[in-house]
């Protein structure tokens, strides 16, 4: 079958033909008040790591008027807690292991898209052996202080 599929495109390019151009890597597009922030997900993953004995990061990298964007790095897991007053929508850029959302825990991995409502109990437990990095989106824009530790 590979041979059939190397014949087929080699016959392709011998007669010109535009052969389907490899899909491009997956990026975050965003348009916020400072600017369009397009880049590469496998990018913004690899943007910075923990320092040894550090556990947790998160950083800002934009917001507007009803969203703050940001940057997460956990390298063994997170004490399970709430935001009272903020959604959260996360995408896993690197790593996985699994999700706590309310009184459910269930596999995630790189690519996994997870919306967590406001009040909702949830952690994330880190099962990759490398740190796992995330792209969070807080609406409204996240003000630091809404954080209530549960068990």
């Amino acid at each position: 079958m590979r041979a059939v599929a190397a014949a087929a495109r080699a016959l392709a390019a011998a007669l010109g033909l535009a052969c389907a151009a490899p899909a491009p890597p997956p990026v975050l597009d965003a348009l916020l008040p400072d600017g369009r922030r397009t880049e590469a997900l496998a990018a913004l993953a690899a943007a910075e790591t923990l320092a040894p004995g550090e556990s947790f990061r998160l950083r800002e990298i934009g917001r507007d008027a009803h969203t703050s964007h940001h940057l997460v790095w956990i390298r063994d897991r997170e004490q399970p807690h709430r935001h009272d007053r903020h959604d959260l929508f996360v995408v896993m850029l690197r790593g996985h292991g699994a999700m706590r959302l309310g009184g459910e825990e269930r596999p995630v991995g790189e690519g996994s898209v997870l919306y967590v409502p406001r009040g909702t109990v949830h952690a994330f437990r880190n099962a990759s052996g490398e740190v796992a990095a995330a792209y969070a989106v807080y609406a409204p824009a996240f003000d630091g202080a809404d954080r209530v530790d549960a068990d």
